[in-house]
């Protein structure tokens, strides 16, 4: 079971797909190192900053999610191995933003994975994300915002947090929302699904969700309430707390075909 996930508190979207090739221009770690992980104590952590890309216990799959920011049920194909065998990767860079060091972790899959992938669109299981009420009344934890983001600065300062068991968004739309939803995969839930807006609740509102995850992690995220384990699941906690319900549908979804892999060359 893992034992440590670190999540950026921040927003965590999931933005379109878009064309892989490889360009001359595009940007690479200055050093990188990829070594087999083999502790089999079941960490998994993630550190950007100051230079420098950590990941520890990422599987092959893991790490083309966050390259590619999509969600597992986004990724299709592969070998076996890329969601058992663990790894390790340490890489420097110069100044970069985020989009940036995702290129990065982009080219040093190609040039160490041999990675290969391309887009489709596919009819997926999806959820809609729906009022649950016939008088569409809200529930207590979902109020219109009437904050101005351009000036908002301090706790009123517009803005997303998604994290296990716990999500928070200030001055933003219903779509943006269930984008958050869609991340809770990587938040100890088992959504597993794109999520899309369909409650025509329009402008921006503020969003305080707690739930108990499937997967509640060992130790709690400085910042954030702890993890109630006695909690309502996700469906019971947005129609308690929000309002809202997930209806279980189908879509066209963007997804990531997986080519080819191969285990990554030496260092």
């Amino acid at each position: 079971m893992t034992k440590c996930i670190a999540i950026a508190a921040a927003a965590v979207l999931l933005p379109a797909l878009h064309a892989h090739a490889q360009q001359p221009s595009q940007p690479r770690f200055e050093v990188a190192s990829i070594k087999e992980n083999k502790t089999n104590d079941g960490i998994v952590a993630i550190q950007t900053q100051k230079g420098r890309y950590v990941a520890r216990g990422f599987t092959l799959a893991a790490l083309i999610r966050n390259a590619y920011r999509v969600q597992e049920f986004q990724i299709i194909g592969g070998p076996e191995w890329i969601n058992s065998e663990r790894f390790d990767v340490e890489a420097t860079f110069a100044e970069a933003d985020a989009p940036q060091v995702n290129l990065m972790l982009r080219a040093l899959l190609v040039e160490r994975f041999t990675l290969a992938v391309h887009n489709e669109k596919r009819e997926r299981p999806i959820f809609a994300l729906t009022v649950a009420r016939a008088d569409k009344r809200l529930g207590p934890e979902l109020q219109k915002s009437t904050t101005d983001c351009a000036t908002a600065k301090g706790p009123d300062a517009c803005g997303s947090t998604v994290a296990p068991g716990f999500i928070r968004l200030r001055g933003r739309t219903m779509a943006q929302f269930a984008e958050s939803l869609s991340t809770l995969t990587i938040t100890g839930s088992s959504l597993n699904r794109l999520i899309v807006d369909r409650t025509s609740l329009e402008g921006a509102y503020n969003v305080t969700l707690k739930f108990t995850p499937d997967n509640i992690p060992p130790v709690n995220i400085p910042g954030l309430p702890p993890v109630d384990p006695n909690g309502p699941s996700i469906f019971t906690a947005l129609q308690e707390q929000l309002g809202l319900r997930l209806e279980a549908t189908n879509g066209m979804v963007d997804v990531l075909v997986i080519d080819s892999a191969s285990r990554p060359t030496a260092n």
